[in-house]
């Protein structure tokens, strides 16, 4: 697959098998991962990579985080969204409801797939990505690029990922699983792993503006 091939195939899978991915390809993709680019190659990101009994605990423990939906008190707030932007995302949250059949009333069940998320979508395993408290903005940037980097990464074998803020909304909890000092900065979220493609919500695909919305051309 290449690069173009791998940027058109991505998307967030939100179903997985169960069987592990081994230590030896996790290993591969994030070596591969590690030549992204940053800000004058200051790297500053870290990768906690979770699987077996350890990722079990943290999904139990997320799983019933965000069941009894107690306050979240991610490192880095959550935005507040100009409307532009808040319609995209509700738009987007419609569709897939739509296709899960999630009705505006049935508080249970978006209950339950909102507890997914925060339990990395039952993936078999997960990646932790942090940095240095007190670091610049540009760290972040830095952590994007390498984040975008591990899900095309992952495509190479035949692995699905799903980016996603939600576990890192209660750091203590990871901290306490993990073993995090309060000096790491969480920052986002992979659950990675064998997409299980005879899941429904795998068939969803997330809207893209049209290049002519996104793009303004200078002299070219």
């Amino acid at each position: 697959m290449d690069v173009i091939e791998a940027i058109k195939a991505r998307y967030t899978v939100r179903a997985y098998r169960p069987e592990p991915v081994s230590r030896e390809i996790l290993s591969e993709i994030v070596r591969a991962a590690l030549r992204a680019p940053s800000w004058a190659n200051t790297q500053t990101w870290e990768l906690a990579i979770v699987g077996g009994e350890v990722m079990q605990d943290l999904k139990r423990l997320l799983w019933a985080k965000a069941m009894a939906q107690d306050g979240r008190y991610p490192d880095i707030p959550r935005p507040a969204w100009p409307p532009l932007y808040e319609e995209r995302r509700r738009r987007n949250g419609g569709i897939l409801y739509q296709l899960l059949g999630i009705g505006r009333e049935d508080r249970d069940k978006e209950l339950r797939w909102y507890a997914q998320m925060y339990s990395f979508f039952d993936a078999p395993n997960g990646i932790i990505i942090y940095t240095e408290r007190g670091l610049s903005e540009w760290a972040l940037l830095n952590i994007g690029l390498i984040t975008q980097t591990v899900a095309l990464a992952a495509l190479s074998y035949g692995l699905g990922t799903a980016i996603i803020a939600a576990p890192v909304s209660y750091p203590g909890e990871i901290r306490q699983v993990i073993g995090l000092p309060e000096s790491k900065q969480l920052v986002t979220a992979i659950s990675i792993g064998y997409p299980d493609l005879t899941a429904r919500v795998n068939e969803f695909r997330s809207e893209r503006e049209p290049v002519e919305n996104m793009v303004n051309w200078h002299g070219v």
